[in-house]
Formats: C-alpha cells, sequence, structure tokens
C-alpha cells in the first residue's frame, strides 16, 4: 500500500509500505479521508515540541474509513462498517483514564504524531478507538476529530441562551466551535479574525456577526459590534496578540476559554490583570476526552453539525506534498484540506 511518511523535518516521500495485519483487539480500516491540520504542518517542519512527536512517522489524526477486516470482539462494527477514529491512543489504566480524561492520558500516544496515521490506504486500528457512522460521507465523518477538539471548547465554556459569545479566529478549529457554540443558541454569536476571508464560512455555519479588523483593533471592533462586551470569549486564534485581544474584550464577570496555542511566539507581552479585574472565570483546553469524541460524531452523523463548509480541496494521497504546500503557502484561499488516499 501507500503511505505518505516524514522521515525527519522536512525529509518526507510517498512510500510503499506492506498493508497492516491487524492484531488482538484491532481492526483494518481502509482509509477513504484524512484532513490536513496546522499541526501536521509542525510536523513536517520540526516545529512541533518534541514531547508530542516521534520520527519517522505517518501523518494524519483526522481520519475515517471503512471496516476491512473485523474483530469478533466488536460485532458492532462488521465489515463495510464506516468509522470515525479518536486520535488519541489512551492507555484506559492510568489515574487520568480511569477518570474519563483520555486525553491526558499519562502515556501520550497519538495517530499522526507518536504513531502512523492516516496519510495510508490503510490503517490497523484499536476497534475500541472506531466510533460507527451510519450516515455521514467519509468527508464529514473525518472532521469528527477537529470537531471533538472545537465540542470540549464549546462545552467547557457552559453557554446560554442569554449570552453574548465571541469567538477568535476564523481558521478550521475556531470556524468549528462557531457551529458548536451556535448549537447552544446564544443572543450574539460573533467571529472574529484579521482577515476576512473565511468570514462567510462562519455565518454559514451559525455566527449572527463577524468582524475583521487588526489585531490591536480586535477587542474594541467586537464590543462595538456587539454593543457591550461579551459574556464568553474563545481564543483560537493560538496567536499571543489573539490572546491579549481576548482579555480586552471580555466582560466582566465572564468566561474566556483558550485553546489556540501559540508554540514558540512569544512576540506579546502578556498580563492576567485583566482577568484579575473583570473577576473572569478562565479554561484551558487541550483536545478532547473519549466522551467528547463520541458526542462530536453523533452530533455530525445525525445532522445537527454539518463541518462540510470548511472543506475547500480535495486532494489524492499521491499530492500530499502539495496538499501540505498548498495550506502552508495559502497561494490560494484554504480552509480544511482533504486527502483521499483511495483515489
Amino acid at each position: 500500500m501507500r503511505a505518505f511518511r516524514v522521515e525527519r523535518p522536512d525529509d518526507f516521500a510517498l512510500i510503499e509500505t506492506p498493508v497492516p495485519k491487524p492484531g488482538m483487539g484491532e481492526v483494518l480500516v481502509q482509509v477513504e479521508a484524512v484532513g490536513i491540520c496546522g499541526s501536521d504542518l509542525e510536523l513536517v517542519r520540526g516545529t512541533r515540541d518534541p514531547a508530542f512527536c516521534r520520527f519517522p512517522v505517518v501523518p494524519g489524526h483526522e481520519w475515517a474509513g471503512i471496516i476491512v477486516n473485523a474483530n469478533e470482539a466488536r460485532p458492532d462494527l462488521p465489515v463495510g462498517t464506516r468509522v470515525a477514529v479518536e486520535g488519541h491512543h489512551y492507555c484506559g489504566a492510568c489515574m487520568p483514564c480511569r477518570a474519563g480524561r483520555t486525553h491526558l492520558c499519562a502515556h501520550y500516544d497519538e495517530y499522526g504524531f507518536t504513531r502512523d496515521g492516516g496519510y495510508r490506504e490503510y490503517v490497523a486500528a484499536r476497534a475500541d478507538l472506531c466510533h460507527a457512522v451510519r450516515q455521514a460521507e467519509a468527508g464529514r465523518a473525518a472532521l469528527a476529530e477537529p470537531t471533538a477538539c472545537a465540542l470540549h471548547a464549546v462545552e467547557r465554556s457552559q453557554i446560554t441562551e442569554r449570552d453574548t459569545v465571541a469567538v477568535i479566529g476564523a481558521g478550521p478549529i475556531g470556524l468549528l466551535v462557531a457551529a458548536c457554540a451556535a448549537l447552544q443558541r446564544p443572543a450574539r454569536l460573533v467571529v472574529a479574525d484579521v482577515r476576512d476571508t473565511t468570514l462567510a464560512t462562519a455565518r454559514a455555519l451559525g455566527a449572527t456577526d463577524t468582524v475583521a479588523a487588526p489585531a490591536a483593533a480586535l477587542a474594541g471592533a467586537v464590543t462595538d459590534t456587539l454593543g457591550a462586551a461579551p459574556d464568553v470569549v474563545i481564543e483560537a486564534a493560538g496567536h499571543p496578540l489573539a490572546q491579549v485581544a481576548a482579555t480586552e474584550m471580555l466582560g466582566r464577570g465572564g468566561r474566556l476559554t483558550v485553546l489556540g496555542i501559540t508554540g514558540t511566539d512569544r512576540t506579546a507581552p502578556f498580563t492576567f490583570d485583566p482577568l484579575v479585574f473583570r473577576d473572569a472565570r478562565v479554561e484551558a483546553v487541550f483536545a478532547y476526552p473519549s466522551a467528547v469524541f463520541a458526542r462530536a460524531v453523533a452530533l455530525i452523523d445525525e445532522g445537527h453539525l454539518d463541518p462540510s463548509p470548511l472543506v475547500t480541496h480535495r486532494f489524492p494521497l499521491s499530492r500530499a506534498a502539495d496538499a501540505l504546500a498548498l495550506l502552508e503557502t495559502r497561494v490560494e484561499p484554504a480552509i480544511k484540506v482533504l486527502l483521499e488516499p483511495g483515489r
């Protein structure tokens, strides 16, 4: 079978490798669609935290496919079942896992980073990480993983119908946050970014208002649009200036949820004083527990949430390098790019 493997940063190629044989508790999944994430670019370029990757590795943590070799232990997943597969290969035995916080497993192990992921034609996947998808097509099913990240942030934010909500960042995660937040029917939902290229998609996903403004003016632009400071701010841009803007725009007694990661960017000074003076509640979220992934799959499969407006490009696996380059250079508008290994 074909696989796109990263030997080390900036050293990658499409290779031929044997089809994996499923072991105890595994099923063989033929990959239909895999989403390219910004963290995949970090992996390829070598800027991802080394504690969260290893080389060589096949990227791909957002993927879905069809079971072609079943496991007797999961009679509910026969051959022919489409599945979305959790990214985190948690142990199930450590204290966080026993508490249901599987994303904080003491033995971090994730498809596409520390073990081979979905940039290939077949994956031998742990059966208990596979979630049946009965109605959604493969492209939507593959987006269950980033949707789970967004849903985790929204659930932690505890949005009510009385709240005004601001989402900072209109990239794939910010747009999915907006879609999940819209399901809570807040009084107003504004999506803000320094660019306006994806704001039409934000409106299609349920935003009542959108704002495009320079980073230094973002907080004022949001409060002007809403007529008051928002009750809930969710920062999904992963930039220091976005984090500063989030603290500046939050209303007194408000709730700030941060899921953007700035990485090595430390260009903006930051202080918690604005949050203290606002008596704010702060949530910092990472990935998603297994139970949240299951809820994300259900939202997509049952048609309550449709992430397909994010998909702007689809490439065959043979053009994985081109797909990564498109996301990196942005020579044309791109939000979410999918690889389809069967093409």
